[in-house]
């Protein structure tokens, strides 16, 4: 079965607990680095597109072929060495001048019980625009299709800094398989979504074609066979926290052709915009 929910309104609470799930808990300071070698933080090329993007769910779009495909989900944090996820997911990002596009396929025993929703399976973005500063973003969407959005401008203590920002995004989730019956076998579900750059006023809005930034792509599964979700990233993270944004692997941004009749792509009107150049810390704006 599928379900096409579509979401634009800035803010669904999700409760605190929701935090302490999809975050690992409190954001803490990162723990001492392992002895033992990590997995390459690459860098992943988000490209620009022209083309329209539907948020339905679907990832049926043309502008998706075009996008690199971000499949290695692992467990880098394991005593045992960087472990890949149980199940597959493929994750691809794409950006405009106003919208930064992300999607993932996700193959799962979907187990979704009639209960809280952190709970469910759960697709989160963290994305830390400046490579120095401490501020950075956190966003999720889960196998129900609820939003959660937090503006982080150092980490610790997230559930402070909750509600000092609405966010425009959008997303939907297609479901293969049946809600709330945890006695079935679910072939997975796909998720996409688009945050506005005007989301990322405190760090400078959006970024031009060439800048760089750190992100991680993170899953909660749950699945019938054990009782706790299974973690895993997309970054090589040496700890078991999202939060970890040290170790956040590179966005790079990159834009269209430069011609003669083409310029680059800017900001929506009223947004600074953030380059790769070191920066001092800015202040939370207060709300």
């Amino acid at each position: 079965m599928s379900t096409h929910r579509r979401f634009s309104a800035p803010w669904r609470p999700l409760g605190i607990l929701l935090v302490a799930a999809a975050g690992c808990g409190p954001a803490r300071p990162a723990a001492p680095l392992p002895k033992r070698p990590l997995p390459p933080a690459a860098t992943y090329v988000c490209r620009f597109t022209a083309g329209p993007i539907t948020i339905d769910g679907s990832l049926n779009d043309p502008a998706w072929r075009k996008a690199a495909e971000l499949s290695r989900f692992s467990m880098p944090w394991l005593p045992t060495g960087d472990q890949p996820a149980s199940k597959p997911a493929r994750a691809r990002m794409l950006w405009d001048r106003d919208w930064l596009y992300i999607a993932a396929d996700i193959e799962d025993d979907v187990t979704t019980h009639d209960g809280p929703t952190w709970d469910n399976d759960v697709f989160e973005v963290f994305l830390k625009p400046s490579l120095t500063a401490p501020a950075y973003y956190e966003f999720q969407v889960n196998v129900r299709n609820t939003i959660f959005d937090c503006f982080i401008p150092r980490r610790g203590h997230v559930a402070r800094f909750m509600k000092m920002h609405e966010f425009g995004i959008e997303s939907a989730v297609s479901l293969r398989g049946t809600l709330d019956d945890w006695t079935d076998r679910d072939q997975g579900w796909s998720v996409e979504m688009r945050i506005p750059w005007s989301s990322f006023v405190h760090t400078g809005g959006g970024p031009q074609s060439g800048d760089e930034w750190r992100f991680a792509l993170c899953r909660y599964d749950y699945d019938v066979a054990g009782e706790s979700p299974e973690l895993s990233t997309t970054a090589p993270l040496p700890v078991r926290s999202f939060h970890s944004h040290e170790h956040y692997a590179l966005l790079k941004f990159e834009g269209p052709a430069l011609t003669s009749d083409a310029a680059p792509p800017t900001p929506a009107d009223g947004q600074a915009t953030i380059s790769t150049a070191p920066e001092e810390p800015r202040l939370p704006r207060r709300m």
